[in-house]
């Protein structure tokens, strides 16, 4: 051997030994998604929808897959919730827009949070991956059938297990308002998971190296982590927490890439972008020292420079084009841009249409968006607020009619007196949750709610403009007393 060839070798051989050694690579690589609400569209509906992002998210979750099967990590993909309703969309396509996707993507699973109450029965056991809810019913099971609030994977010989969860440790009782009281086909009763250790044992013994994940939904972190909830979770070998946040109206969206990963378990945190587009969590874990340890954590937008799109979803989602289309109904047309304030007038005046209805109450606070002047379409009826519930009446004395007006900010409308006597009942139409938020405020038993025979608000605003399209620009309630908060 030549001495300059000896040489350098005698250099490579000494740069090996000086050089640190390998880090850890991962053993599983976490993707979680949450609150898509639905907002899945074929990419020729730009018109209803323009901005879309699912097709560069199913892009991201097949290059993973693909750099995984090199190094050979497992890839766990969920969603977390409020992801199957809330769009036009799903509403047209009773959630099949939002299957589709979760099918062609290939996720592991699928959990349930309040949003998503009225999902169609067939579109859950439609899913091809499992359905976790982190309800129980008034039996003790889980709030819709065909769900689970446990699971269990073989990941290519790594076993993982996923708990559902819904605001951590909160009591139901200590925020009103903020749990569902109806879920699935339950009217009542509904309460949140809680008992985890029972979940557990539920699912079988658990080998050392598993994996086990809590999905905790509606996560909202204080200053100093929940010690005594984290402490549970160990102690019932929680490896990590796979967490989604939603930031208040008025709170600046920031991007948190670390996550809570030095909380004992590690939280990997997602967050809602203000509607403004998806984005996919992405924690990559390894067992070091015989210790689940994160080895990278980050949020990704999902845009084209996130991935390419994935055309064979966008393929699977174009189906749905026409029915989507067909849907979309122009309902009369607006000379002026209507504000929440407007649109809360013409709803309120469609509520008093409701036969039998001595009042009406609803909030201006649960209108979204203005409608711009021109055509009104179907979509932007329902994106100003998705009506999916049905309609609802509270019967209660006459006298408590005042104390409505302190509940949610609730606006009240009392139709005329007649020629008649005045009854000393009042009939109220609303909606579901504003009849639920009533009846609690003002203890009224169950006797006093009724569910009316409507298939959803939004189909009985919708066949109400259809039928009274001069309610766009007339004065709405004429003659009825509005009551001041």
């Amino acid at each position: 051997m030549k001495p300059m060839i000896a040489a350098a070798l005698s250099a490579l051989v000494l740069l090996g030994a000086c050089s640190p050694p390998a880090g850890p690579k991962p053993e599983v690589i976490l993707l979680h998604s949450g609150r898509m609400r639905g907002n899945v569209y074929p990419l020729s509906l730009q018109n209803i929808s323009p901005l879309q992002h699912y097709q560069f998210l199913s892009g991201y979750v097949r290059g993973v897959r693909e750099e995984a099967a090199k190094s050979g990590a497992k890839v766990f993909l969920i969603d977390l919730g409020d992801s199957l309703g809330g769009s036009f969309a799903s509403h047209v396509t009773q959630s099949r827009n939002m299957v589709a996707f979760f099918n062609a993507t290939g996720y592991d699973a699928v959990m349930l949070s309040n949003l998503d109450a009225d999902v169609p029965p067939d579109a859950i056991k439609a899913l091809e991956c499992k359905v976790l809810s982190p309800f129980l019913g008034p039996d003790g099971e889980p709030a819709v059938p065909g769900t689970m609030t446990g699971a269990e994977w073989d990941l290519g010989g790594l076993p993982v297990y996923l708990l559902a969860n819904f605001y951590g440790e909160t009591d139901p009782a200590s925020a009103p308002g903020r749990f569902p009281e109806q879920f699935g086909p339950h009217a009542g009763g509904v309460v949140p998971v809680r008992d985890y250790p029972a979940i557990l044992k539920a699912l079988g013994d658990r080998s050392s190296g598993a994996l086990t994940l809590l999905a905790w939904m509606k996560f909202e972190p204080t200053e100093r982590a929940p010690e005594e909830f984290l402490r549970m979770l160990r102690q019932n070998r929680i490896d990590a927490i796979l967490a989604h946040r939603i930031y208040g109206s008025n709170e600046r969206e920031a991007w948190q890439a670390s996550g809570f990963v030095d909380w004992t378990p590690p939280v990997s945190l997602n967050i809602l972008r203000n509607n403004a587009g998806f984005v996919l969590a992405r924690m990559d874990m390894a067992r070091v020292n015989g210790i689940w340890t994160v080895l990278r954590h980050e949020l990704v937008p999902m845009t084209a420079n996130a991935a390419p799109a994935d055309e064979q979803v966008v393929s699977a989602i174009e189906g749905f084009a026409g029915a989507i289309r067909a849907a979309d109904a122009p309902l009369g047309e607006l000379p002026t841009a209507a504000e929440p304030e407007r649109i809360l007038a013409i709803y309120m005046g469609a509520l008093a249409s409701v036969p039998g209805t001595d009042a009406v109450a609803y909030s201006v606070d649960s209108i979204r968006s203005d409608w711009p002047a021109g055509p009104l379409r179907a979509s932007t009826v329902f994106n100003s607020l998705p009506w999916t519930s049905g309609l609802f009446r509270i019967t209660l004395d006459r006298s408590r009619l005042g104390e409505l007006g302190a509940v949610g900010n609730l606006r009240i409308a009392v139709a005329p007196a007649g020629d008649g006597a005045v009854s000393d009942q009042v009939r109220v139409t609303t909606s579901r949750f504003f009849a639920s938020l009533i009846a609690r405020s003002l203890d009224l038993p169950t006797t006093a709610v009724e569910a009316l025979p409507e298939r959803s608000e939004f189909d009985f605003f919708v066949e109400y403009l259809k039928r009274e399209p001069d309610a766009l620009t007339a004065a709405t309630l004429s003659g009825w007393q509005t009551l001041e908060n």
